[in-house]
């Protein structure tokens, strides 16, 4: 009778195991969280391609401008939710997609040279802002007690 009864007990806790929930541990609320590498990874080397184009200079099409300060704010946002176990670095990444909301309203058909100083520098504030935010909220997963997997 013991064979039987060691199968089912096995069986018991093997069925127990696949089928329960991940819990988090009451004493350490991030032992059963991780953060997801290559979806972090992938949303901050689009936002790297797209914040290059977001550098300025004389002849730049400025259509392309908007939409990449579009896109980088767009980014920054999906990395604050992508890491939201991580307060800190979730806050830097909601920081940089503020200060792409800074940016001045550009018409598509506009060159640097017709934008006034106030606005390239509204431009400028803007970019430096989120990218500083953006390199304290990498920095900030890399000091993260929760692990990437």
């Amino acid at each position: 009778m013991r064979g039987p009864w060691a199968v089912f007990v096995v069986t018991s806790i093997m069925i127990a195991a696949c089928t329960s929930t991940p819990t988090v541990s009451q004493s350490n609320p991030s032992a059963a969280v991780c953060f997801d590498a290559a979806n972090v990874k992938g949303l901050y080397d689009e936002w790297a391609h797209k914040a290059a184009d977001t550098n300025l200079s004389d002849g730049m099409d400025m259509a392309q401008v908007v939409a990449s300060f579009r896109a980088t704010r767009e980014i920054a946002s999906e990395l604050a939710l992508a890491t939201a176990a991580d307060p800190v670095a979730a806050e830097h990444f909601q920081n940089a997609a503020d200060a792409y909301l800074k940016v001045p309203s550009i018409p598509p058909h506009a060159s640097l040279a017709s934008m006034s100083r106030s606005d390239i520098d509204r431009l400028e504030r803007a970019t430096r802002d989120g990218v500083s935010a953006m390199s304290a909220g990498i920095d900030a997963l890399n000091n993260s007690p929760i692990p990437f997997c």
